[in-house]
């Protein structure tokens, strides 16, 4: 089943991303800073249905950023976005400990 407008939600045709992020804690406030714009300009996209970020409870330099697209093609658009680079140079850095991205289709899509 594919997308019949711009304006519908398909739920299997929608990428959710959650990413696991142990930052270094030197880094701790050039992370704050550029994850915030990062979040902020994900959020205005307009292929982005969600923009998260939460602190683990257990690990205070541990992050979770759940991210919801309409699609591919608004995933492969975000990636081409100044915003995003700021995520990929922080990790080029040295500002991760470590980093996982888990990919997944939505089934049942809330507001």
């Amino acid at each position: 089943m594919s997308s019949t407008s711009d304006n519908e939600i398909v739920p299997s045709e929608t990428i959710g991303l959650v990413v696991e992020a142990e930052i270094v804690p030197e880094r701790m406030d050039d992370f704050l800073e550029m994850i915030e714009k990062n979040a902020e300009g994900s959020r205005a996209e307009a292929g982005n249905l969600r923009f998260d970020v939460i602190k683990s409870q257990d690990n205070p330099n541990k992050f979770y950023f759940y991210e919801l697209w309409k699609n591919g093609d608004a995933v492969a658009s975000h990636k081409k976005e100044p915003h995003f680079a700021l995520w990929s140079e922080f990790k080029a850095s040295g500002g991760t400990k470590s980093s996982v991205t888990n990919k997944a289709n939505g089934v049942f899509i809330g507001n």
